[in-house]
C-alpha cells in the first residue's frame, strides 16, 4: 500500500471514530431526555395584598441557568437544587441546607448541576425595616452575614410553613403571622450582629384579652395589623403575647372563631357554600378542609348528625353516613 492510500485509510478510520463518538453522545443525550421527560419545570410567582412589598417565587424541577438582577433583598432556599451561584466575583456552591442571600443591585447567575427545586422570598427594604424596629436594637445596621449561609432545621421549617401558607385561599391574618414568625429566626440567623430571639417574661394580659375580644366580636376578617393596633402593641408583640396567653397564634384562633360561626349557620339549614362565603373562607373546599381538620367530619356530616331516638346519656351523637361523594363531591 502506497503512502497516499495509507493516509486516506487513516483519515477514514479517524472520521469513523468521530462519527461513532458523535452517535454515542446523541444516544446519551436521548437517554437523558427520556429520564427527565416526565419532570416538567414549573415556575410560580405569588403576591398578596395582605403582604405589600413581599413576593414569593417557587421553581420546581428547574434545569435552566438563572440570571437575576433582583431589585430587592431576597433569600433563596434550596429544596433539591444543587449547583454553583456566581455572585460578587465568586462561585458559591448551593445545595439543600443552605440559603443564598441577595442584595439589591447584585447580579446572580445560578448554574444547576441538574434539575432541582427552590423557593425565593423577595422583600422590599421597608418590610425589613419594620422587622428590625420591632425586634432589634435601633443601632443594628442591616447586612447579611454571608452570601451563602447554612440554616438551622428550625429556620428551614419556618420557611416551609410560610411558603405553604402563602396561597390565595389563606387569610390575611394567617400569612401575616407566618411571615412574622419566620422573620424572627431569619434576622437572628442571617443578619450580621443580630441578637438571638428573647424569651418573653409574661404576656401583657390586658392586651391579650383585648385581642381575644376583638377576634370574637369582629374576627372573621380582621388582619394582624388591625389586631395589634386594637391592643396597643406592635405586630410582633401582639403575635407573641397572644400565643403565650392562649396557646394558639391569632390566625389559628381566628379559624376556630370562623368554624364556630359556621356550625351555627349549618344548623339553620344553610348550605356549605353559603356558610363558606359568610364566614370568610375563600371557597367551599377551603372551608371544608378546615372544618374537617378541626371537627373530624365534613360540614355535611355535621349538619346531618342525629341524636338517637332512644336517647344518649354519654352525649355522643350519631353521624349519618357521608354521602357527599355521590351528592356533592366539592364538599370534600
Amino acid at each position: 500500500m502506497d503512502s497516499r492510500a495509507a493516509g486516506l485509510l487513516k483519515r477514514g478510520t479517524r472520521r469513523n471514530s468521530q462519527i461513532r463518538a458523535l452517535r454515542a453522545g446523541l444516544a446519551q443525550n436521548a437517554r437523558m431526555a427520556v429520564r427527565t421527560s416526565g419532570l416538567k419545570e414549573i415556575v410560580d410567582y405569588r403576591r398578596s395584598t395582605a403582604l405589600p412589598g413581599v413576593q414569593v417565587v417557587d421553581a420546581q424541577n428547574s434545569p435552566r441557568e438563572w440570571r437575576v438582577a433582583c431589585p430587592d433583598f431576597a433569600v433563596v432556599m434550596f429544596r433539591t437544587w444543587r449547583g454553583g451561584v456566581h455572585s460578587r466575583g465568586r462561585i458559591h456552591p448551593g445545595e439543600p441546607g443552605l440559603v443564598f442571600c441577595n442584595t439589591p443591585g447584585e447580579v446572580m447567575v445560578a448554574h444547576p448541576a441538574e434539575a432541582g427545586s427552590f423557593s425565593v422570598l423577595e422583600l422590599e427594604f421597608s418590610v425589613i425595616e419594620q422587622w428590625l424596629s420591632e425586634q432589634q436594637p435601633s443601632s443594628l445596621k442591616f447586612d447579611w452575614t454571608a452570601v451563602m449561609q447554612p440554616i438551622s432545621a428550625r429556620l428551614r421549617s419556618r420557611f416551609c410553613e410560610f411558603f405553604d401558607a402563602f396561597e390565595p385561599a389563606a387569610s390575611a391574618m394567617h400569612v401575616q403571622s407566618r411571615l412574622l414568625e419566620l422573620s424572627e429566626l431569619l434576622i437572628s440567623e442571617l443578619v450580621r450582629s443580630a441578637r438571638a430571639p428573647r424569651r418573653v417574661a409574661g404576656p401583657p394580659l390586658g392586651a391579650a384579652a383585648r385581642m381575644r375580644e376583638c377576634l370574637n366580636e369582629e374576627g372573621l376578617h380582621v388582619d394582624l395589623e388591625t389586631l395589634a393596633k386594637h391592643a396597643g402593641l406592635s405586630r410582633f408583640q401582639a403575635l407573641r403575647a397572644f400565643k403565650q396567653r392562649y396557646g394558639l397564634p391569632p390566625h389559628a384562633y381566628q379559624i376556630c372563631v370562623r368554624i364556630g360561626h359556621a356550625k351555627t349557620l349549618l344548623l339553620t339549614g344553610a348550605s356549605a357554600a353559603e356558610v363558606a362565603a359568610a364566614c370568610g373562607f375563600a371557597d367551599q373546599s377551603h372551608f371544608t378542609r378546615h372544618f374537617k381538620r378541626l371537627n373530624g367530619v365534613t360540614p355535611m356530616q355535621y349538619a346531618r348528625a342525629e341524636v338517637p331516638s332512644y336517647g344518649n346519656k354519654s352525649g355522643t351523637f350519631r353521624v349519618a353516613p357521608d354521602l357527599s361523594d355521590t351528592l356533592q363531591r366539592s364538599d370534600r
